[in-house]
């Protein structure tokens, strides 16, 4: 049974003439239109062939609580800026090995005076700095040496990308403010903190892949 199987009968109605008006699925594809703040109301006028004044009113009578005006409009440049940290190589990896350990009301992106910070999170209102590594040497039986770069200030947690898809997190107060060195073995004492947030305990339940960091400011 779907939401709208037990809704009641006028709501049932009420979509029912709206798709057999504009087509399956129409409603709910308004909806999610209505939802995106980036999505002006010129746009999805021009997809339903109404116009704007049209949507505007479906806007009051199927959302009546969302933002409108200035508002909206505010959420759709939150939401852009929150896009463009995606654009950046080390968020990215950082997000997305994330979003595997970590409900997203423990993490919040940190306003910037334009935009949002790429080289800084807040989970559970701790310090996570995100560096990027470089070999320094190889050993000779293939096993990878990193730098890892200083950490002067004081932070709770320091994510280093390795590569694309490894990386260490470890608590801050185990990196020397001179920096130090990381060998890709299983001797080596910070190979418990590779790739694993197990640092940030307590452990919270997996993400689902519709959710998403939330922005707090600072």
């Amino acid at each position: 049974m779907t939401q709208l199987d037990s809704a009641p009968e006028p709501e049932r109605h009420k979509v029912a003439v709206f798709e057999d008006r504009y087509g399956v699925a129409a409603y709910s594809r308004l909806l999610a239109l209505l939802d995106e703040p980036c999505a002006s109301f010129a746009d999805i006028a021009a997809q339903f062939g109404v116009t704007r004044e049209r949507v505007r009113q479906w806007h009051l009578q199927f959302r009546p609580g969302a933002p409108r005006g200035h508002q909206r409009r505010r959420l759709c440049l939150k939401h852009q800026q929150k896009r463009e940290l995606l654009t950046d190589p080390v968020f990215r990896a950082f997000y997305r090995q994330a979003r595997a350990y970590f409900d997203p009301q423990r993490f919040s992106l940190i306003a910037a005076r334009t935009g949002f910070r790429r080289r800084s999170v807040r989970l559970d209102g701790r310090l996570v700095v995100l560096r990027t590594t470089r070999t320094s040497e190889t050993h000779a039986d293939g096993v990878a040496v990193y730098r890892l770069s200083p950490q002067r200030r004081t932070v709770d947690f320091v994510y280093y990308q390795l590569s694309p898809d490894a990386y260490l997190f470890l608590p801050g107060v185990l990196v020397p403010a001179s920096g130090t060195t990381f060998v890709d073995h299983a001797a080596s004492k910070y190979w418990p903190y590779r790739n694993t947030f197990a640092a940030a305990h307590p452990p919270a339940r997996p993400l689902n892949h519709g959710d998403s960091l939330h922005a707090t400011t600072e």
